[in-house]
């Protein structure tokens, strides 16, 4: 009877731990998933849509980026480039470069050419500016000579020519200037301060003399300062007698000059 009883009491015991267990473990399971409601799948679909719409934005961007960049698809590398694409533009300004770099090998070669040129113009330059300091110095030691030839006590004159006689006829001379004042004979262009010296020494010291003398006097003088032809080249008497009117009436051809 008591071998009963305990086994009674064992077979409870046991229900009872298995039916706390069984709780135990219904406890900790999660709670089954609440179906969806028609909002849920309304909400769903409107998300799908959004990322459909999503998808085919991006991918006509890709396609506008693969277009206006010129990147060809596989296989399609032969193909000619899109005009106006950024690998078109790319192409062309490689051409451009290639163009500009031989521009610039053409203008180099030009350059250089040209700064022999300017090199050789130069030189001409320098050729011209020695020319006329080498006349200057003849026209200065002509003077100096005539001044000298003339110079009382001078020694005989180099040349038979300087011992002849002066050509043509004298013209009216002084001995010294009228008043004691003499006119400036430099502002008759062509006569510097060693030619109106020996113009002095000859009796020459006025405008109206030059002014006066008649083509016999001019020989003559020409004769006298060994510069045969240079009155009459350089206009002495037309400049003497335009030297001669009133400041008030040279004015004007002065200007007009």
């Amino acid at each position: 009877m008591a071998e009963i009883l305990f086994l009674i009491i064992g077979l409870s015991a046991g229900a009872a731990a298995g039916w706390f267990g069984y709780r135990h473990v219904e406890s900790r399971k999660p709670p089954p998933p609440t179906p969806p409601t028609v909002i849920d799948v309304t909400e769903a679909r409107r998300r799908a849509s959004e990322l459909e719409a999503s998808v085919a934005r991006l991918t006509a961007e890709v396609e506008d980026l693969r277009t206006r960049s010129g990147i060809a698809r596989p296989g399609d590398e032969a193909l000619p480039l899109i005009e106006g694409s950024l690998a078109w533009h790319r192409r062309h300004l490689e051409t451009r470069v290639r163009f500009l770099e031989a521009k610039l090998t053409e203008v180099e070669t030009s350059s250089a050419q040209l700064l022999a040129a300017e090199a050789r113009a130069g030189e001409a330059q320098r050729l011209r500016w020695r020319n006329t300091y080498l006349d200057g110095r003849v026209r200065y030691l002509e003077e100096e000579f005539a001044r000298l030839a003339t110079r009382p006590g001078a020694a005989e004159p180099v040349d038979a020519s300087a011992a002849r006689l002066p050509e043509g006829e004298q013209p009216a001379l002084l001995d010294a200037p009228r008043n004691g004042r003499s006119d400036d004979l430099k502002h008759i262009s062509g006569i510097g301060p060693k030619l109106e010296q020996k113009l002095n020494s000859l009796g020459i010291w006025h405008y109206d003399q030059v002014a006066s003398w008649s083509q016999a006097n001019i020989d003559w003088v020409n004769a006298a300062i060994a510069f045969k032809g240079r009155i009459e080249r350089e206009k002495w008497q037309a400049q003497a007698k335009q030297l001669l009117q009133p400041a008030q009436e040279r004015v004007p051809e002065e200007q007009g000059s």
